[in-house]
């Protein structure tokens, strides 16, 4: 089910939520823009790096959610099918509110869905969840916002309309100024890369009702600081492994498969793309310290429409997620370790048929 904004609104405002979001700079953001708006003990909870539930996690998910009447979910693109299933264990209702490109829409009365880039943003007007929300309640840390469209989108955030508003209106230059937010996001996601899942749950709490400027303590946690320099050393090197390996599979397509310790495909997958315009480049990666396992096929040409081969990856029961922005064309799948060589192969040849 879907609602207008004033309506959206007025539900949550009048609801004791346990909030649910994603593990990344965007998902911590946005979690605590929410929390700030409604006020006072709000509940947090990020799923451990996995975007289909086990039975153990819908239990536990159950549990926190008994003092809440309603589960709101953020950034996390999950399939309508993963949103019933936190609605009928919990036995309360879901609220979801995204910007990732899909054509998964929960049909439940019990799912209340709000996405207004599920059909794309070719114009990148919805960079990031947080903005979204910021939008939606009117109540923001234009900083905090500006850090999660920099999360999502790197360095094409700097061409990006949105985010030079939010920087524009606390009088900072989108682009003189870029590391600022640059260096926020960035603390949170040393803590995604390494896997450090119950450090990221804690955050929207420090964020929303810390009592500080929220960027400033981020860059001020040494652990934080601890984690990024790890992960930026290790993402590196990945970088020029995945590099060094890349294969052209047809006219403009290449691909790489390569393992490493972090959670570092989607910046490996980012940093590839921007080097080379004109490809569609495709990254197989296992994170051992979660034992994840990811594909991310990824363009920053505009001619490309991955809608299709999204669809078609849906049907063959693949969970996809992805983008469809200006200079930012993306998908990504996410499987189990020991399938990964075999979807690598797979997806391989569709994209070449799909494609040519």
């Amino acid at each position: 089910m879907q609602l207008e904004e004033k309506p959206l609104m007025r539900l949550i405002s009048h609801s004791n939520p346990i909030i649910l979001h994603h593990w990344d700079a965007d998902g911590v953001i946005s979690a605590s823009t929410l929390a700030s708006y409604i006020g006072q003990g709000i509940e947090f909870e990020s799923p451990p790096f996995r975007y289909v539930f086990s039975r153990e996690y819908l239990e536990i998910l159950a549990s926190r959610a008994e003092n809440h009447d309603v589960v709101v979910v953020l950034d996390l693109n999950l399939s309508s099918k993963v949103l019933m299933e936190i609605s009928s264990k919990t036995n309360r209702p879901v609220i979801s509110i995204d910007h990732h490109t899909t054509n998964d829409i929960p049909r439940s009365l019990a799912v209340i869905y709000y996405n207004p880039a599920k059909d794309g943003d070719p114009e990148g007007l919805w960079p990031s969840a947080a903005h979204v929300i910021a939008l939606l309640t009117g109540s923001y840390d234009p900083l905090l916002i500006s850090a999660s469209i920099v999360g999502d989108l790197d360095k094409e955030a700097k061409n990006n309309r949105i985010y030079k508003k939010y920087m524009e209106e606390i009088g900072l230059d989108p682009e003189k100024d870029y590391d600022i937010p640059k260096n926020c996001a960035m603390q949170v996601w040393g803590a995604e890369a390494l896997g450090k899942i119950d450090i990221i749950k804690n955050l929207p709490i420090s964020l929303a009702y810390g009592g500080i400027d929220p960027c400033v303590a981020l860059m001020s946690n040494p652990i934080l600081t601890t984690l990024r320099e790890e992960a930026e050393e290790e993402l590196d090197n990945l970088i020029k492994r995945a590099d060094n390996k890349l294969e052209e599979v047809s006219k403009g397509f290449y691909a790489s498969l390569i393992d490493g310790n972090g959670r570092l495909i989607s910046k490996i997958s980012r940093s590839l793309a921007s080097k080379y315009p004109d490809r569609i480049v495709m990254i197989g990666y296992l994170a051992h310290s979660t034992n994840d396992a990811s594909i991310y096929i990824r363009t920053k040409r505009n001619d490309i429409d991955f809608s299709k081969i999204s669809i078609k990856l849906r049907s063959l029961g693949y969970q996809v997620g992805g983008k469809s922005q200006l200079n930012n064309n993306v998908i990504g799948i996410e499987i189990t370790a020991e399938k990964l060589n075999d979807a690598y192969n797979n997806i391989l040849n569709l994209i070449k048929q799909e494609l040519y």
